[in-house]
């Protein structure tokens, strides 16, 4: 669990946003801004894109 910890909060301070954004995110399902998301698919090289973020079903 400390692990995954310490790399939640290297993503976070990479991304700028705070671990408990983060943790939103990736826990409670929670929209990230449309800023975030493309900061997200920069991180991620492509993994999670901006588009992964739109409601499909809406």
């Amino acid at each position: 669990m400390k692990n995954n910890d310490k790399k939640q909060r290297g993503v976070a301070e990479k991304l700028n946003i705070s671990t408990s954004t983060l943790h939103d995110i990736l826990r409670k399902g929670q929209t990230p801004s449309l800023k975030l998301a493309y900061q997200i698919e920069r991180y991620t090289k492509g993994a999670i894109t901006v588009y992964d973020w739109i409601d499909q079903q809406k």
